[in-house]
């Protein structure tokens, strides 16, 4: 019983805390300027920015490397990519 009641907590908070990230990914011009500000702010320099598998996907600058930086839909950078 113990166990089951845990499993279905543990389920329910998973679930919980997947809704409350589950912002749309939407190429919108705020979105576009937000990921576009958070990235300069952290010293890139950003091109062009699409939506790739349900993610964002910034195609940036870095001193001299590339990077496809995906971000979700709350802005947070889940997978960054150097491009050769």
């Amino acid at each position: 019983m113990f166990k089951t009641l845990a499993t279905s907590l543990a389920l329910s908070a998973a679930l919980a805390t997947a809704a409350l990230a589950a912002n749309p990914v939407e190429l919108t011009d705020a979105n576009t300027q937000a990921i576009t500000q958070m990235l300069t702010d952290q010293g890139y320099e950003v091109g062009k920015i699409k939506i790739e598998d349900g993610l964002y996907e910034a195609y940036a600058k870095k001193g001299d490397e590339k990077y496809e930086i995906f971000l979700n839909g709350d802005f947070e950078i889940v997978r960054t990519d150097a491009d050769s």
